[in-house]
């Protein structure tokens, strides 16, 4: 019952985010994520959206964490850097703590979603040669999306603008990080609502039963696995082979 309220939690997530997005890419080619995670940033439910995003994303949570570690209610961050949980730039996760009704910290939400555009040499953010970090586009490091309120407006426009190869769309930047924010607050509000039901505590225990049941399941799953080595080849487009 609880492992489908949370997965619930993050599939409205995803409706908000798709419905108020402008980004082709999120609204039409549904490039993005929405998941629930526990105190310590360990992934307890995530909507059936984007593998890749989902893997990593509780790292992006877990290096939020380690860089805010006592964020207020209200707050959110921006990240998509690579080396704290990010994939390529354009997928920019926002990740929102959320607090009890004392002002503790209890879980965090967070939803990644591709952008059309975060700079780069080249459109879309992805050119093939590049040597460096910066000719990708704008790294955001875990920084301050909200401060207990609006959008950061001011200060996400100078860093999306910033650099040698800044964003060629900020506004549609921003645009895609308020409908994030948007799908966050939603996640926040029903997980508020889970634990104003059931208690805290409650809540908290079937997260870790849920977290236990996969960790057995995987176990499982490698324990039937035959001893011994395996390989397998597969080829690119180009005859490229990949062994």
């Amino acid at each position: 019952v609880f492992a489908h309220r949370f997965m619930a939690i993050a599939t409205h997530m995803g409706d908000v985010l798709q419905r108020t997005a402008i980004s082709t890419n999120i609204r039409d080619r549904l490039d993005f994520s929405c998941a629930l995670f526990d105190l310590n940033a360990g992934l307890v439910a995530n909507a059936p959206h984007i593998p890749v995003h989902l893997g990593a994303m509780a790292k992006s949570v877990a290096a939020v964490a380690h860089a805010h570690p006592q964020p207020l209610p209200g707050d959110a961050f921006v990240t998509n850097d690579p080396a704290g949980g990010g994939s390529h730039l354009p997928d920019i996760t926002v990740v929102t703590p959320v607090h009890d009704d004392a002002g503790a910290l209890r879980f965090w939400v967070a939803s990644r979603g591709h952008h059309a555009e975060i700079g780069g040499a080249t459109p879309g953010s992805m050119p093939p040669f590049s040597t460096s970090i910066e000719q990708e586009g704008v790294v955001l490091r875990a920084e301050l999306l909200t401060r207990a309120g609006p959008l950061e407006h001011e200060t996400i426009m100078a860093r999306l603008q910033h650099g040698p190869f800044p964003s060629r769309a900020p506004a549609e930047n921003i645009a895609d990080l308020e409908a994030q924010l948007a799908a966050n607050r939603r996640g926040v509000a029903l997980l508020r609502s889970l634990c104003e039901r059931y208690g805290v505590q409650v809540v908290e225990a079937y997260m870790g039963h849920i977290q236990d049941d996969a960790c057995a399941a995987v176990t499982s799953a490698i324990a039937a696995l035959p001893d011994g080595s395996s390989t397998a080849t597969e080829h690119l487009d180009d005859g490229t082979a990949l062994a």
